[in-house]
């Protein structure tokens, strides 16, 4: 894939903040070749457009001649990264982990180049480590220093449930940093005290430490949360492309512009032309369908990018209902039950989940009311852009 990064777009595009700005530069300056450290944990099979923020900046660095090292959380995934979540997540067994994780290389390999690029699994440290080791690694941040975590504080603040082993996870990502000896790691903001607490550990293993950046994060589909897998409201790199195309088009108008830089390889140059422009009305839907054929193109190729673009045009701007549509006839009130009913979701509290993240349409018209009854006359009901059905009543 042919990039335009510069290296100013290094420490400027989509960069929240830099940690020793000054100390990064001058390495640079220098011409040294860093070793650039991005993690992700296998909590579920997908990369979505959120991680992709952090991993375009890997692929800046990877241009400039530097080398990648994507991080597969495997021991990390089995805790839940805390920060930022209001309770203890469910653990993973070893086997669901490893059944997540089994295309995340195919995938990164989507927007990273493989000539500068290592993948490694934290398996390959931690499997060896025994108490002894564990002891003296969680004597290398102080209790103060954990309690700093804004997570951790708001927790006890509350008086809601903090278990203890949430508390090694910044020992252990702050750990892979030692092992893959990083110049640099790359997280979204919320990841900030994980990636400091490597900086620390770092210096206790007599290593200099890694210089951080900390990038924004995108607003998932529904426009409200961030995108993010326990939410629901991501666009998966392993999405079909219609889907793809589809979900990228629900987004607000607001966040054109944000996606356009975080999530794609636009050239600044013209992200900067983009940004003088009034998005609204015919100039936002237009910029819309270029982003999500761009998007589509990235992870699937121009020619499925075009068709699931003309699918798109077909069924929704030209308000042309696909032939093969199914018909379902029903007795029901409720939004909720026709749902429940029919194919397009699993169950009551999935339609109600889908109604909340706005991806449920009357006639094209979106549902925002769990509550809300169906109309009394045949009508469309979709769910995204391509589970479709034509409900009446019996």
């Amino acid at each position: 894939m042919k990039t335009e990064f510069t290296e100013k777009d290094l420490l400027t595009r989509g960069v929240e903040e830099v940690i020793e700005e000054k100390n990064l530069k001058k390495k640079l300056k220098k011409g040294k070749k860093l070793r650039i450290k991005f993690g992700i944990d296998p909590t579920a099979p997908d990369i979505h457009l959120g991680h992709t923020v952090p991993m375009w900046k890997l692929r800046q660095f990877q241009d400039m001649g530097h080398t990648a090292v994507l991080i597969i959380g495997d021991y990390t995934a089995s805790i839940g990264d805390p920060s930022g979540k209001d309770k203890t997540r469910p653990p993973l067994t070893e086997k669901e982990i490893k059944k997540n994780y089994k295309t995340y290389e195919k995938q990164a390999l989507k927007i990273l180049r493989k000539d500068r690029l290592e993948v490694h699994k934290q398996t390959e440290w931690f499997k060896k480590f025994n108490l002894k080791e564990l002891i003296k690694l969680t004597s290398q941040i102080s209790v103060g220093q954990l309690l700093s975590h804004e997570t951790f504080r708001a927790r006890l603040r509350k008086n809601e449930p903090l278990s203890t082993h949430e508390l090694l996870y910044p020992f252990l990502q702050g750990y892979d940093s030692v092992a893959i000896k990083a110049d640099v790691e790359l997280g979204a903001v919320e990841q900030k005290f994980n990636l400091l607490a490597g900086r620390i550990i770092q210096k206790q293993n007599n290593m200099n430490p890694q210089d951080v950046i900390t990038t924004p994060y995108l607003l998932g589909t529904d426009g409200k949360e961030k995108m993010s897998k326990s939410l629901g409201n991501y666009i998966a790199l392993q999405d079909k492309p219609e889907d793809m195309f589809g979900k990228v088009m629900s987004i607000t108008d607001d966040e054109i512009i944000k996606y356009f830089e975080l999530a794609t390889p636009l050239p600044t140059k013209e992200i900067k032309k983009l940004k003088k422009e009034k998005i609204t009305g015919k100039t936002a839907r237009n910029l819309k369908i270029k982003l999500a054929e761009l998007i589509t193109t990235i992870y699937w190729g121009e020619e499925e990018a075009k068709k699931a673009r003309k699918r798109f045009e077909t069924q929704f701007q030209k308000q042309e209902i696909p032939k093969d549509v199914k018909e379902f006839k029903t007795n029901k009130k409720k939004v909720t039950d026709v749902l429940d009913k029919t194919d397009l979701t699993s169950s009551k509290s999935e339609a109600r989940r889908l109604i909340k993240q706005g991806a449920v349409y009357i006639n094209d018209k979106r549902v925002e009311d769990i509550h809300a009854e169906i109309p009394k006359k045949p009508f469309i009901l979709r769910v995204g852009r391509r589970k479709i059905i034509k409900v009446s009543k019996k």
